[in-house]
């Protein structure tokens, strides 16, 4: 049992309302407010929604569906099912219905609280393939009001109902908290999928919130302090982290109004604690390298001279010496004048910790925020083995995913595959005992990365280790590894390097950033009707080229791209090239292009390609496009 008995998410809960009922616990922006919500307030809602459930015919170890953006509700859904003994399954926002089905299927869910409109029309679409299912409950009563169906009900109703039963039967919504037990069961969370279909994790109340004192050991906040993330609440890093820091340190959740509304919302709030995903991170690292190139004559030039001065600070701070007086007066000098008005501008004034999860991210990414004066940490962990590693203040060096946990053992196999065990390991795979036998061998979580432990002991994650390819020449190759140092061009929104097979050489396959090139376009008066005829331009591919050509100067001569293609759109999940969570499911991409993938291992100069695009209202439609194979080497043409 944990500290003083807190060892389940809503005793952690109710000990912060008892502690500080009319401190602020969370804030929402709505309609460009922001709602500040006490643990009073809070406490209130989760008691009588939980009280709610119950009377709609929860019982203990049954599964609650919750499917929405990130706002208070969702929160409150968790711990009000929890404290009644069931258990939470996060359903990703733009899931499509095929992929709810199929996690109703496994899970058997009895509740599902959806948001809005959107989300609640994908349950009444397949009501009637799940017969499990016993009710929706709906957050935002907009665009429902004529919708009369007895499956539906209201975020207020339940709340309603709740109130009664606590009316007829006072105090026993905290007897149910006081029931419930560390290793019970808290959530089921999907994982990635990128080798083939999710897998159902469940994971304990004690294994989350040990991973969580793990990172707050590493990265210590308060309840006077304010933490925004913009990663989705259906993935198990925001339980771990997001949510098992919130309700062990009481640090004040903020949330966006709008996920279009991300930027200007982190501005205002300027929060201590900011916690991205590695495509987050990237993506505002392309948009500060564009503004900057398209700022005036000598905020550009000052940028151009101190960002030098920054990347000294990078070295300072990984070889660990000392700054010296000059160095210093430099750094201040370039706060003063760019890094902390940029710093200001994005949102991070304040930030203190600033963490990156969900994969490893590309050194150049990291190194550019360390430059700017952004001390971002990475962190690694997995729905399986909870939290793994993260950079500790002061340790923080690019290329490591930083000191291990104090509550995780780690043990590198002869294979070179990451093995973990410790307090914050999941139970298993729900109602999947040959797949946690897998996965699970005697007590140690077979993570499936490939990675080391450095000289200084710090973990360095590769890439899974099924993803580490060899060339014919017996060199090794890192896909990750190049993909993210490629994402770092403001041009390049995505990469998948292929060489597997015992192929060659390295050829790539990238999206381009539409929007960033677009811009581009215009600025160069480049000529086009579509984003798919700009993608296939020579102007295009030279800018391209480029940043390949720099990539390769620093790799060793067996491991060099030698081709590249651009692809006439961008992977995305409603195709089933990226997971939820963005990652890149690569074999079924060589798969769905491998037309493209032959042609840039034959001599022809060019290809045509299908691709089946699925749209959101069920449409399916299918593209075919001309794609063109180019040569790093120019010469080579």
């Amino acid at each position: 049992m944990l500290e003083n008995g807190r060892d389940t998410f809503p005793k952690l809960f109710l000990h912060h309302f008892q502690k500080r009922p009319d401190a602020v616990a969370m804030r929402k922006k709505n309609f460009g407010i922001w709602k500040e919500y006490t643990w009073k307030e809070c406490f209130q809602r989760v008691k009588y929604f939980s009280l709610g459930l119950i009377h709609l015919g929860l019982q203990p170890g049954d599964r609650v569906a919750i499917i929405g953006e990130k706002e208070p509700e969702w929160f409150w859904a968790e711990f009000s099912a929890q404290a009644a003994g069931a258990m939470i399954v996060g359903i990703y926002t733009d899931m499509v219905p095929s992929e709810i089905k199929y996690i109703a299927e496994q899970c058997a869910f009895k509740f599902a609280l959806a948001n809005d409109q959107e989300q609640v029309d994908k349950f009444l679409e397949m009501k009637k393939e799940l017969p499990a299912l016993q009710q929706v409950i709906y957050q935002d009563p907009r665009g429902l009001k004529n919708y009369d169906d007895p499956l539906l009900k209201s975020f207020e109703e339940v709340l309603e109902l709740g109130r009664k039963v606590e009316s007829a039967h006072p105090g026993v919504f905290e007897e149910n908290v006081a029931k419930g037990r560390g290793e019970d069961c808290a959530a089921i969370y999907y994982t990635s999928g990128t080798a083939g279909l999710p897998k159902a994790a469940m994971v304990s109340h004690q294994a989350l919130i040990n991973s969580g004192k793990a990172f707050l050991e590493f990265n210590p906040t308060s309840h006077n302090e304010n933490s925004f993330s913009h990663m989705p609440t259906a993935w198990v890093g925001e339980g771990m982290l997001t949510t098992a820091a919130h309700l062990l340190s009481g640090v004040i959740l903020n949330f966006a109004e709008e996920p279009e509304t991300v930027q200007e919302d982190l501005r205002e709030i300027a929060p201590e604690v900011v916690f991205y995903g590695p495509r987050q991170w990237e993506d505002l690292a392309r948009m500060v390298q564009l503004k900057m190139r398209g700022a005036g004559p000598l905020n550009r030039l000052l940028y151009q001279i101190f960002v030098k001065v920054g990347y000294k600070r990078v070295e300072w701070i990984e070889q660990e010496k000392g700054r010296g007086l000059f160095l210093g007066f430099l750094l201040a000098l370039g706060d003063l004048l760019i890094f902390h008005p940029l710093r200001e501008n994005l949102g991070l004034k304040k930030c203190k910790i600033a963490i990156t999860a969900g994969s490893p991210i590309s050194i150049d990414t990291f190194r550019f925020w360390t430059a700017l004066g952004v001390g971002l940490k990475q962190v690694y962990g997995s729905t399986e083995a909870g939290f793994i590693a993260g950079h500790r203040s002061g340790q923080i060096r690019s290329g490591t995913v930083g000191n291990i946990s104090p509550l995780a053992t780690v043990k590198i196999s002869e294979a070179g595959e990451i093995w973990v065990k410790g307090p914050a390991i999941f139970t298993g795979y729900y109602q999947s005992p040959g797949k946690t036998q897998e996965t699970l061998v005697d007590g140690w979580v077979h993570t499936g990365d490939a990675g080391f432990i450095d000289s200084q002991g710090q973990l360095v994650l590769l890439d899974r280790l099924s993803d580490v390819g060899h060339l014919s020449n017996g060199a090794q190759f890192i896909p990750q590894y190049i993909e993210g140092r490629l994402r770092f061009s403001p041009y390049i929104k995505d990469a998948m390097v292929l060489g597997g097979d015992e192929k060659d050489f390295l050829a790539v396959i990238i999206t381009v950033d539409f929007e960033n090139l677009g811009k581009w376009a215009e600025e160069h008066r480049i000529k086009y009707m579509t984003f798919a005829e700009l993608s296939q331009q020579e102007e295009v591919a030279r800018l391209i080229r480029a940043d390949i050509q720099r990539l390769n100067q620093e790799a060793p001569a067996g491991t060099r791209i030698k081709k590249f293609a651009l692809l006439h759109k961008e992977f995305h999940p409603n195709e089933g090239e990226l997971t939820r969570t963005r990652k890149l499911k690569r074999r079924f991409v060589e798969a769905l292009y491998a037309p493209l993938v032959n042609a840039l291992y034959s001599e022809t100069r060019g290809v045509e390609v299908e691709a089946l695009v699925k749209y959101r209202d069920g449409r399916d439609e299918v593209m075919k496009t001309d794609i063109k194979i180019w040569p790093v080497d120019e010469e080579a043409r």
